[in-house]
Order: C-alpha cells, then structure tokens, then sequence
C-alpha cells in the first residue's frame, strides 16, 4: 500500500462496527441483518465522511468501475461492505428477497485524491499540459451557482424570511 496516498483513518475502536479488513487490502467487511444496514453506514460515513458506490466513483475519478475494484482489490483504495445475512418483511407483511451482493461504499477523499494522482501522471508522460487540463474544469463558482442564489431568494420571500448569502 503507498504510503503517501491520504487514505481515511480507521481507529481500532470503530473496528467492531464498520468491519475488519480483508488482509493485505482496506476492504473492510461486516455482517449483519438488513436492519442493520441503515446504522452500519450512518456509523461509517461519521467516521470516513461522504462516500459513493463503486459505480459512482466517475463523479469524481475519470475512472471506470473495473477499475475501481481492481484498485480495492491491490489494497489501494478503501472500501466498506455491509452483508445482508437476514430479511425483514415489508411494511405490507410480505418478505424481502435477500441481497446477493453486499452494500459497498468507497471515500469520496479517496477518488478525489486518485484522480489529482491520474492528473499528474498524464501530465508527466506529456500526453496533455497542465493549462489544457485546468481549461477543462468548469468555473464552480460562477455561473454554475447563479441559479442557486435566485431560487434560494424566491424561496427565502415565499416563507417571509430575509436572505443572507
């Protein structure tokens, strides 16, 4: 495992509750019924802050999901899974059908940091500039919030209250 790459702190005591690792990697593994799953990741998150699915790791990452499970899989990345061992009933008295496949959840930290490390590889074997690969990021704070401010005014003057940016 590289040393330098900010992987998120796991302290041992939080070992009993998010899961134990699976040797040589950072996939961390737990077990329990499907009740469980809702505390499980509201315990992980306070822990390692915002995560998304291994799909969903291309949000911030230019990476596909092969090889984000590639990546877990060396011990290069950190990975949290909760197995469903037990159903409940529905709300309607009828029972759930059983997950196969575990719930899976990688740092969001993590891919922000692989994808500054890609950066830089590409930039080093000359394939793009640093000034082209900074023209392709979109200007977060300008336009993109504009619409933000003038629906979260109408918002505002619809309850009676004062908007302060």
């Amino acid at each position: 495992m590289e040393e330098d790459f900010p992987y998120v702190v796991i302290p041992e005591e939080a070992l009993p509750a998010i899961g134990t690792p699976d040797p040589g990697t950072r996939l961390y593994r737990t077990w329990g019924p499907e009740e469980g799953s809702g505390p499980w990741f509201e315990a992980m998150t306070a822990i390692v802050g915002p995560t998304v699915s291994p799909g969903g790791a291309s949000m911030f990452a230019p990476v596909s999901r092969a090889a984000v499970h590639k990546r877990i899989k060396e011990g290069k990345l950190s990975a949290f899974c909760f197995h469903v061992e037990s159903t409940r009933a529905s709300l309607f008295g009828k029972q759930r059908k059983k997950r196969n496949t575990p719930y899976v959840y990688i740092p969001a930290s993590e891919l922000k940091a692989w994808a500054v490390e890609l950066e830089d590889r590409i930039v080093r074997l000359g394939r793009i500039t640093r000034e082209e690969l900074e023209g392709r990021k979109p200007d977060w704070e300008g336009e993109f919030w504009g619409w933000y401010s003038k629906w979260r005014k109408q918002q505002f003057k619809a309850a009676g209250k004062e908007f302060n940016k």
